[in-house]
């Protein structure tokens, strides 16, 4: 455990211990590598962490609950610091995790097995499984008997509001005692920085004082609880402003009052990247997160109250921190100092990106040119060819690993994609997924790769894999519809477009390609609903091919896709029509489509919808 906790600190919470271990870095990094994935180079003291594995590992103390979860602690930290996820790390996750579910009941107090069950909600999510991270959560909330539920409470967010209107804020409920655990007593917490805006208050007020007092009594474990929670709603909520408005409550519940450093540091790092796109907020994200960067390297407070939350925290290791720092800088364009970050943390593509910038693009290759003459490494090779281009590079770095390199092949390959060679990339990329096949972005970019050089079959087994890896990602599942298309299994493109409707329901595009794979599958009542949608979604929105073709099979009576007579979707074509017909007034289509439906009723309005139509096309006003 000290092994374990000395890790921690190097690396995800400080201070830092510059003590140098003098062991084979090359070597460790050898034995830590997962599926053809290394550690990121940024990672110190990785001779630690193998030195807590293999004791928890060991077969005389595997029978003891705590071991196995500690062992389970030191192999997502393990994963956390790999460059890509790893499925070998994943399976003896999710092992680990069944066996200690199956103890549970060892675990005596509530408090062990809310903390067990927000550290694993961590890992689910880590590895796109949302559901079982969100169920995790909602046992972990009834065994802590509380729940966070989003109400409404009077408030102003401006210095010069007048009146109070509604704010988001989250309402605590309990059903059972708090969880009230010693805190470690008096401890320092990193500045929380004020927003100093001449508009915007530092935080909104509240008409009634009382509203934010059950924020007021949460324990460490409560907010833990919180900050969990958080998680879920982010990872598993589309990006939009709904959720950014549910976040910012919670987040704004975290800081008022801290309890334990790693949960007023997460709480304050989100808060930072919800205002990184706020032009007037986003200057206090970026002197926030400078003061956690530099927290870490401080000596106060001790790593003992720096660590004591921080596996139900999912605390970011310090270079994530450090990227996200960059990221400000370039956003406000200070490419200087971005560039400082990306050099001192050897993110390479970065590192280009602000020499290209600045007009000094030869100078990466020479920095990194400099490094080699030290000695070959993997790393080393692979930035060696994101710089110059040079597929050898990507070649003799996949030798040198014994071709167990997945990072080669994978930067090999996406090179030689965005260089639009298709056919080439392709053998890179499976190569690359050969060796570690939990890469989502790799297979993503495979299917693409495939889909472009018409490998139709190929494509679709792509997607499938990154369907499975990540369910909520709309462009997935709209991706897969296609390659279905093209594989003429209609039926199983509209599922899956189905999917990503679910994912994206704001997309018209999506409902655009759902509207016409529901009529080529004969799912005439999916077609008008989708049309209706678009008209919703686009202004003056009309596709006269899909109405002509959803009135032949109407007055046709033919059978849907559900096995019912097409005439019972007249009533709904009708209304469909006539709101078409009102948004779109000038579209001769529309009217003979119209009036072809009214006239088998020897309806009166057929001769006035004819000669609409007819003067629509005299007229020939432009749609």
């Amino acid at each position: 455990m000290a092994s374990l906790h000395s890790f921690v600190c190097m690396n995800f919470t400080g201070p830092c211990m510059n003590r140098d271990s003098g062991c084979d870095l090359e070597k460790v990094r050898r034995e830590l590598q997962s599926d053809g994935e290394t550690p990121c180079p940024q990672a110190r003291r990785i001779e630690l962490l193998i030195r807590c594995c293999h004791i928890f590992s060991h077969n005389a103390v595997q029978e003891f609950l705590s071991c196995r979860i500690w062992l389970l602690r030191a192999r997502f930290i393990h994963q956390r610091i790999l460059e890509e996820k790893s499925a070998t790390l994943k399976e003896e996750c999710c092992r680990l995790i069944d066996e200690v579910l199956a103890m549970k009941e060892a675990l005596h107090s509530r408090f062990l097995l809310v903390n067990f069950l927000i550290e694993i909600s961590y890992i689910y999510h880590f590895y796109n499984e949302y559901s079982k991270a969100h169920g995790v959560l909602e046992q972990a909330q009834e065994v802590a008997g509380i729940k966070f539920n989003m109400s409404g409470a009077l408030g102003k967010r401006t210095r010069f509001q007048q009146n109070d209107i509604a704010q988001l804020v989250v309402r605590i409920e309990r059903s059972l005692e708090s969880l009230n655990v010693e805190s470690g007593g008096e401890q320092k917490f990193p500045k929380d920085i004020a927003l100093e805006d001449d508009t915007v208050l530092n935080r909104i007020t509240f008409l009634n004082p009382l509203t934010t007092e059950s924020a007021e009594s949460l324990s460490v474990v409560e907010q833990l609880l919180m900050l969990a929670l958080l998680e879920d709603l982010q990872k598993s909520n589309p990006v939009f402003v709904l959720t950014d408005e549910q976040s910012e409550a919670f987040v704004a519940q975290l800081v008022q009052r801290p309890q334990d450093w790693c949960i007023q540091s997460k709480a304050l790092f989100l808060r930072s990247r919800l205002e990184r796109q706020s032009s007037r907020k986003v200057e206090r994200a970026l002197m926030q997160i400078q003061v956690l960067v530099d927290e870490f390297s401080g000596e106060c407070p001790s790593s003992v109250d720096r660590t004591r939350c921080f596996f139900g925290s999912g605390l970011l290791p310090i270079w994530s921190v450090q990227h996200f720092l960059a990221e400000l800088f370039m956003s406000l364009g200070l490419v200087k100092s971005a560039l400082s970050v990306y050099e001192a943390l050897e993110m390479w593509d970065q590192v280009i990106e602000c020499f290209t910038v600045l007009e000094h693009r030869e100078k990466a290759e020479q920095l990194i040119r400099e490094r080699l003459q030290l000695g070959e490494t993997v790393d080393l090779l692979c930035s060696l060819g994101e710089v110059t281009y040079d597929t050898g590079c990507f070649e003799r770095a996949f030798q040198l690993s014994g071709e167990r390199s997945a990072k080669a092949m994978r930067l090999m390959g996406r090179m030689l994609f965005f260089r639009k060679e298709y056919e080439a990339a392709i053998p890179a990329l499976e190569k690359s997924l050969s060796i570690n096949k939990l890469q989502l972005n790799t297979w993503f970019l495979l299917g693409t790769a495939a889909f472009r050089t018409e490998k139709w079959e190929l494509a679709a087994g792509a997607y499938r894999h990154c369907a499975s890896m990540d369910s909520e990602n709309h462009e997935v599942w709209n991706n897969l519809s296609a390659a279905y298309i093209k594989l003429k299994q209609k039926d199983r493109a509209l599922r899956t477009l189905e999917e990503a409707l679910r994912c994206s329901y704001e997309n018209w595009k999506i409902w655009e390609n759902y509207m016409v794979t529901a009529v080529d599958c004969g799912a005439f009542e999916e077609a008008i609903r989708a049309y209706n949608r678009l008209m919703d979604l686009k202004d003056k929105f009309v596709d006269v091919e899909v109405v002509e073709i959803l009135g032949r099979a109407v007055n046709d009576d033919l059978v849907t896709r559900s096995g019912e007579k097409t005439v019972t979707l007249k009533a709904s074509l009708l209304k469909l029509l006539g709101r078409n017909t009102a948004s779109v007034p000038n579209n001769e289509g529309l009217w003979a489509v119209y009036a072809d439906l009214v006239a088998t009723d020897s309806s009166p309005k057929v001769p006035t919808l004819i000669v609409v139509s007819y003067l629509c096309a005299e007229i020939a006003v432009p749609n």
